[in-house]
């Protein structure tokens, strides 16, 4: 091209042409070739992957293991709180109509599931029920007991307010919700909500430490091969990519084989003890998501923990000698990552 001609639009600086087709596949070339290198590290390093997994994965056990224990016990707690009730007497002599209004006022109240009237020869019977053939209450003159309303509520901490509200409604005789044994209640399923809780923090921290250092053990084996791309030029999160990709594969198999051990172990639980309150199906959809996310995260979060110790400021030029490992990882696998790293960085 003659100096005086003009650049054609496509290739000039800010010209209005289209990006070149091989500017536009380096993004994707360079994905393809962090995956291939992630699969690839994690086939080459057989038995640290194979160790890695394995740590993770029995990590992921007691993890996914203390989860489904505190799902359940949460589950147990919910239970035991669907069956507190409030039960509203009612005076005797109330026409439909005013039964009518005050089931109406009580529907309204926040937190109320349900409302059940229950009539006088209905508590009667009953009760005649609940005493067996012991007592026959058909020989009673009258029936002493008072027509009531029974109100299901979401909430039993709820149930003091609500007792005190309807307890003014026109109509009412008495409200009775147990307040004692609401009390009790309330504090053993906190409790149990919290040790719960505890105990699954207490095993995700155990397991984040756990894995990362088996992972940051896997990435310590190969520093040589960090060092020599370090040396070709490749940018830190060049070298990053292909780790984070192998501790993502080495988190999803070991969750993957964890939560099979885990839904495993509750099914066969679940049949010795049939009033566990949730199936091997609901554990399994529980911990697809969690233990899986679980692992992956981790495994990630290790990887990226563990290449950075190489990738940290050391005070050492970038053209200066790297320590005596990296002269021997200029041969394999090492010399071939690095002409990769040349190839697609350039």
């Amino acid at each position: 091209m003659r100096r005086g001609d003009s650049m054609p639009a496509a290739g000039r600086p800010g010209g209005g042409g289209r990006v070149p087709a091989a500017r536009r596949l380096r993004p994707a070339r360079s994905l393809l070739y962090f995956v291939r290198e992630g699969i690839r590290g994690f086939g080459h390093n057989g038995l640290a992957s194979a160790a890695a997994v394995t740590i993770t994965m029995v990590t992921l056990v007691a993890l996914g293991a203390a989860t489904v224990v505190a799902s359940t016990l949460d589950h147990l707690a919910r239970r035991l709180e669907s069956r507190v009730e409030m039960i509203v007497y009612l005076r005797d002599g109330l026409g439909a109509g005013e039964v009518a209004v005050v089931r109406a006022r009580l529907t309204r109240l926040p937190g109320v599931t349900g409302v059940t009237y229950v009539s006088k020869d209905d508590a009667l019977a009953a009760f005649q029920q609940r005493l067996g053939s012991r007592v026959d209450l058909s020989e009673l003159s009258h029936n002493p007991l008072p027509a009531s309303l029974e109100v299901a509520v979401d909430d039993p901490g709820r149930l003091p307010g609500m007792a005190a509200e309807a307890g003014t409604f026109p109509g009412v005789e008495h409200v009775s919700y147990g307040a004692e044994t609401v009390n009790r209640l309330l504090a053993v399923t906190w409790w149990v909500r919290f040790l719960g809780a505890i105990a699954s923090g207490g095993f995700a921290l155990v397991a984040m430490i756990i894995i990362v250092n088996t992972i940051r053990l896997t990435v310590l084996a190969r520093r040589a091969e960090i060092e020599v791309m370090r040396l070709v030029g490749a940018t830190a999160w060049f070298i990053r990519w292909p780790f984070v990709v192998e501790g993502a594969v080495t988190g999803a198999l070991a969750g993957f084989v964890a939560m099979i051990l885990v839904t495993g172990a509750y099914a066969w639980l679940a049949r010795a003890l049939p009033f566990l309150p949730l199936s091997p199906q609901q554990v399994a959809l529980d911990l697809v998501w969690k233990v899986l996310l679980w692992g992956v995260v981790i495994g990630i979060g290790g990887s990226l923990l563990a290449v950075r110790r190489f990738l940290s400021l050391t005070g050492r030029p970038s053209g200066a000698p790297s320590t005596t490992r990296s002269g021997s990882a200029c041969s394999g696998r090492s010399s071939t990552s690095s002409r990769r790293a040349t190839s697609i960085a350039g």
